[in-house]
């Protein structure tokens, strides 16, 4: 319609609009069968304005008081003269309509006004919108609402929501995405088996990302279908994705030295080396059925310490500056002497056994700690998340850990440590290489990581010993 239209113009218009498509499907036997495509996108494009239409009539309405008090009375209005929302749908348009009267949806306001965001899409971009803006720098509201009407465009409302970790990692108060990560760990939860009454029992299982990720890594990749004698597997994917599990589990218990795997059931993790180091935005998974989703960096941290995941830290021009492997971490022989050594989880008062318990850097893997007994304690699944998460530091003293609860109590150890060695570590990391260990050159260790630089070795970002031809050699105790 043209842009000078009068109202009452505008209205007569639509009447014979209404009238030209009743009755439609009787006459349609006179259409060429190339003109039934445009004439569909025709009337698809009108119900897009339709919709856009509905809005800004209910808006005005609104704003005039037309329809009464409240929502009770905005509802009562629009069934009255929109008897097609009986079915359903009148409160998800009421919503739009009321949040884009403020004027942080004016962007979205005007892509709905104008047909551009159908109303389910902008339903969509109004609770994602309300759901992570409190979490959001003040200044990136702009940029976030941007990005969430560009989808609305051109995508779904999966599309929409597919970005919410992306936006808190990029526009997030600090911190934000990793303690939502926190958060969300604590309400993991496995029920106790259901018997149906029939020989069959159900569990109920809820996991956060970190838990999906590490899940899908391993049953993702080991529930494709098997052929059998060319004969095509005709297990569904739920009992393919049951017995890989089960799989899982049962050569976890019956191997006395953890989870023999394969490559496809490893957890890649990418993140930049910068972001590694500051503790800031997100990682990244890769290689896996969740490829793409994100993890926050103390969850990454922290998943560099377990056997099975693959970081792979990158350069500021995305580039592998290298890629970790998992003997990184402790040797068969370091694992035993820790059992040993530790009898099992060391945080104080937990009386987990060693069996159930994972050895930690004492002086992270990720800002240079090497790999050597004396720099590692065993921890429970669970302390070994209240370890990265509170900041907790130990050393090793006359063979015995040590723990200090005091909240960043790490973070002040290492800072420590590198106004000693006047900012050498921090220039080594950028580097690409790791920190200095504290073992003298007859490879005794006076227990625990030490704060003193000299003297020292210089290692790589895995803990990797550099020998004085700049060529990477194994520290104690590693292959």
């Amino acid at each position: 319609m043209a842009g000078g239209m009068s109202f009452a113009k505008r209205r007569k218009a639509l009447q014979r609009a209404c009238t030209a498509l009743d009755g439609l499907d009787a006459e349609l036997w006179q259409a060429h069968g190339a003109d039934l495509g445009p004439l569909m996108s025709f009337i698809d494009r009108l119900g897009e304005q339709v919709d856009g239409a509905k809005v800004a009539v209910l808006r005005e309405a609104i704003d005039r008081g037309e329809t009464g008090k409240g929502s009770a009375g905005t509802h009562a209005w629009l069934l009255q003269w929109a008897p097609s929302y009986r079915s359903g749908g009148s409160s998800q348009l009421i919503r739009v309509v009321d949040a884009t009267r403020d004027e942080r949806y004016a962007q979205l306001r005007e892509a709905l006004v104008t047909a551009r965001v159908p109303v389910g899409n902008a339903a969509c971009v109004v609770e994602e919108f309300e759901r992570i803006r409190h979490r959001l720098h003040a200044e990136a509201q702009a940029p976030v609402m941007d990005c969430l009407v560009s989808l609305a465009e051109s995508g779904g409302r999966r599309d929409i929501r597919a970005v919410r970790q992306r936006l808190v990692a990029r526009y997030g108060n600090d911190g934000e995405l990793q303690a939502e990560e926190d958060r969300l760990r604590s309400r993991r939860s496995m029920s106790q088996p259901l018997a149906d009454g029939g020989g069959l029992f159900d569990y109920h299982l809820v996991v956060d990302a970190e838990a999906k990720a590490v899940i899908e890594a391993a049953v993702g990749a080991l529930s494709a279908p098997r052929p059998v004698d060319g004969e095509p597997d005709h297990r569904p994917s739920g009992q393919r994705r049951l017995e890989a599990l089960l799989d899982v589990v049962r050569r976890g218990v019956a191997s006395a030295d953890g989870v023999a795997t394969t490559t496809k059931a490893q957890l890649f993790v990418t993140m930049p080396l910068a972001d590694l180091v500051a503790r800031a935005n997100a990682g990244t998974v890769l290689a896996s059925t969740d490829a793409g989703f994100l993890l926050g960096p103390e969850t990454v941290r922290r998943l560099a310490c377990d056997a099975g995941v693959i970081p792979v830290v990158l350069g500021s021009d995305g580039e592998v500056l290298d890629l970790g492997r998992r003997v990184r971490l402790f040797t068969e022989g370091q694992a035993k002497a820790l059992w040993l050594r530790d009898g099992g989880c060391t945080f104080p008062g937990c009386t987990a056994p060693a069996a159930w318990s994972d050895a930690h850097h004492l002086w992270h893997w990720a800002d240079g700690g090497p790999s050597d007994v004396d720099n590692a304690a065993l921890l429970c699944g669970r302390h070994h998340t209240v370890v990265h998460t509170k900041g907790y530091f130990a050393s090793v003293v006359e063979g015995q850990v040590d723990w200090d609860l005091t909240p960043g109590a790490y973070d002040q150890w290492l800072a420590a440590r590198r106004a000693a060695a006047g900012d050498r570590a921090a220039g080594d990391l950028t580097a690409g290489r790791g920190l200095t260990d504290g073992h003298h050159d007859d490879g005794h260790h006076d227990g625990g990581p030490r704060q003193d630089c000299a003297p020292a070795r210089e290692f790589d970002l895995w803990g990797g010993a550099a020998t004085a031809g700049g060529e990477p050699a194994p520290p104690p105790g590693r292959p």
